[in-house]
């Protein structure tokens, strides 16, 4: 192979990973806004318990009702920062927040108890608006839109990082 060939090669391979990426972002984009814009119709939904999947996560599980048929939906957040405090023999008071932009902040220390945080946040019985889609009842979110932004935006970001390099390369191959 000529090093022409071996430069092209490298472009179409690298380049079309990198453009996969920036695909798959963008089609993230697009399926998190019609989802949003189509959940037009609101209820009242009620926690009934808590998940932890683990690495200091938690999130609760709201039960909502539409037209007499039950549902259950978790609520998403944009993402979650989790602080771990470890190490230290002295004691570090466990808390847990959510702020203005979506994300869900835990610090947490060698011993914390995260239903009992959850719960302050979340209590078992508490109200919280489902927005849902009235074609589609189960397609929903709590209380804002779900931003999937985070992901997506990293997808497309290291898409355009990988074509760019390959394009660098590229051209230096030809040198």
């Amino acid at each position: 192979m000529s090093e022409l060939q071996i430069a092209w090669l490298e472009l179409g391979i690298v380049g079309g990973l990198g453009a996969i990426f920036v695909f798959v972002g963008i089609i993230m984009v697009v399926v998190i806004s019609r989802k949003n814009k189509l959940c037009t119709r609101q209820t009242n939904g009620v926690v009934t318990g808590h998940r932890f999947p683990g690495q200091g996560k938690m999130y609760p599980i709201i039960e909502y009702i539409v037209d007499g048929n039950n549902y259950q939906t978790k609520k998403q957040f944009r993402g979650v920062k989790v602080i771990r405090i470890s190490g230290f023999p002295i004691h570090v008071q466990s808390k847990a927040y959510e702020d203005d932009k979506g994300w869900l902040h835990i610090k947490i220390g060698p011993l914390a108890n995260l239903r009992q945080l959850a719960e302050q946040l979340w209590p078992i019985g508490s109200k919280m608006t489902v927005y849902y889609n009235p074609d589609n009842p189960e397609k929903c979110y709590v209380e804002r839109p779900f931003s999937g932004g985070f992901t997506s935006t990293m997808f497309i970001v290291m898409g355009l990082v990988t074509i760019s390099l390959s394009v660098l390369v590229f051209f230096l191959i030809q040198l």
